[in-house]
C-alpha cells in the first residue's frame, strides 16, 4: 500500500474524529455537505549510506464541512482540526503510524490545521497538512 492509501486507511480505521459515515476520498472531494479527502502534496527522496531509500511525502487532509453566517458550524470545524491535529501529535508519541508497503514510517507531523481554502455561503473546504517520513526496508 502506498503512502496515500496507506495514510487514507490508517485515519479512516483508527481516528475516533472521522465519522465512518461520510465519504472519505483520495484526491477527489465531492459535493456532499461532509465528505474528506486525502491529496498527494508532493514527495522527495534521498538515498541512505547503505543505499536505501529515505522518504518525505506531503500530504493534505481536506474536509468540507457546512460553513456560513451561523457561528456554531464555524467553530465546530475550527474544533474538528484542532483536535485531528491533537491525535497526529498523539499517534506520533505513540509511533502509531501508517503501514506504507516496502517502509517503515519514522515520523508523522501535522501543520496548518483548520485553513480555509474555500468557502461559500453554505460549505467551506478546511485542510491540514501531513508529513511522513520513511525508510526503506
Amino acid at each position: 500500500m502506498n503512502a496515500l492509501d496507506a495514510t487514507r486507511k490508517w485515519l479512516r480505521d483508527k481516528c475516533p474524529l472521522i465519522d465512518k459515515h461520510d465519504r472519505f476520498n483520495a484526491n477527489y472531494l465531492g459535493a456532499e455537505a461532509t465528505e474528506y479527502t486525502l491529496r498527494t502534496g508532493g514527495e522527495s527522496h534521498k538515498t541512505d549510506v547503505l543505499g536505501y531509500d529515505m522518504a518525505e511525502y506531503d500530504l493534505v487532509f481536506v474536509a468540507q464541512l457546512p460553513f456560513g453566517a451561523a457561528i456554531a458550524p464555524n467553530l465546530s470545524a475550527a474544533d474538528f482540526f484542532a483536535r485531528l491535529s491533537a491525535w497526529i501529535r498523539g499517534q506520533e508519541r505513540l509511533h502509531d503510524y501508517p503501514e506504507v508497503s516496502g517502509y517503515t514510517v519514522t515520523k508523522i507531523q501535522a501543520s496548518n490545521a483548520g485553513v480555509i481554502t474555500q468557502a461559500d455561503a453554505n460549505a467551506a473546504r478546511y485542510q491540514l497538512q501531513i508529513k511522513l517520513n520513511l525508510e526503506e526496508v
